[in-house]
Order: C-alpha cells, then structure tokens, then sequence
C-alpha cells in the first residue's frame, strides 16, 4: 500500500486505534507498539489492493495483533507457574470447591434476574471482548448508554457475590 494512503489513514484512525487497544491492554505503551505494528502491516499489503473499508481493516490486524499478543503472554505465565514448588493437594479443599460453586449458583440467578440489554451487554463484553461502540451497535444504543448497561450490570452481579460473605469462610 502506498505510503499516503497508510498516512492518511494514520491521522484519521489513529486515535481510536490507541484507544481501542489501550482498552485491551494494562500497558498503554504496549497499546502503542502495537498500534504502530499495525500500520507497519497495512505497508506490507500490496498497493493494487483496494480496501472497502479501511478501518475495520485496521481494527482487525489490530484484533489479530491483541490475539498474538495475549498467546506469547501465556507461556510466560505457565513457565513461572512450573518453577514455584507444588506444596498444595492437587485437588480442592471442600470449602474452596463449595464457594465456588455457591459463586457461580449465585452469578447464575443473578444474569438471569438482570434485564435483557444489560445481561447481554455483559456477556458481550467480558465473554466475548466486545468494546462498548460494537456492544452499542449491536443494541441500537450509544457507546456511553452501552457503557452503562455493562456497568449497571456489574454493579449487580457484585453486590449479589458481596452477600455471600466469602472473606469470612476459611481458606478462601
């Protein structure tokens, strides 16, 4: 691709590139590299190819990059997890398993009481990585009504999982 063309799209996509991958990531250094990453990519496209819609091809090399990004971190977790001695039962104690359990009986009931909009809302986003302009979208609302429904739905699910009373139960 020409470099005009990835320029133009630069001034154009850049901010909302950053601020969609500084979303994803704890870094927002990291959200930069990457962010850069992508339009060293859409160089590397030929220049006769002609992009129907050039956003969401960034957003999609920009997906693409978080999704390779998030596999390197993972060995890197499992690696200092294998160099810690293994001092615990390799099963769970049955007070760990029963709050769990109790937890997600409790989630359950509570998705299921929520209204439509703000369950789905939450599922899309913490399941599934939705951002909240693709959450509004989907719903037919703004970003920052999307934004609320997911934290309304949040703000729920905690106060149902706060009535447990867990940090009093043993062990857990």
């Amino acid at each position: 691709m020409r470099e005009a063309t990835v320029e133009s799209l630069y001034r154009q996509h850049h901010r909302e590139l950053l601020g969609f991958l500084s979303r994803q990531l704890d870094s927002r250094d990291q959200a930069a590299d990457l962010c850069h990453e992508v339009y060293l990519r859409l160089l590397n496209v030929p220049s006769r190819s002609a992009l129907d819609n050039p956003r969401a091809y960034l957003f999609r090399i920009a997906r693409n990059l978080l999704i390779d990004h998030r596999r390197r971190q993972v060995p890197d977790l499992i690696a200092i997890e294998a160099l810690e001695p293994v001092l615990v039962c390799p099963r769970a104690c049955p007070e760990t398993d029963a709050c769990q359990q109790q937890c997600v009986h409790q989630l359950t009931r509570t998705l299921g009481k929520l209204p439509e909009r703000l369950r789905q809302a939450l599922i899309w986003h913490r399941l599934e990585g939705l951002t909240q302009r693709e959450i509004g979208q989907r719903l037919g609302v703004s970003e920052r009504m999307a934004g609320r429904y997911i934290a309304q739905a949040m703000t729920r699910c905690q106060a149902e999982l706060d009535s447990l009373d867990i940090a009093s139960w043993p062990d857990v």
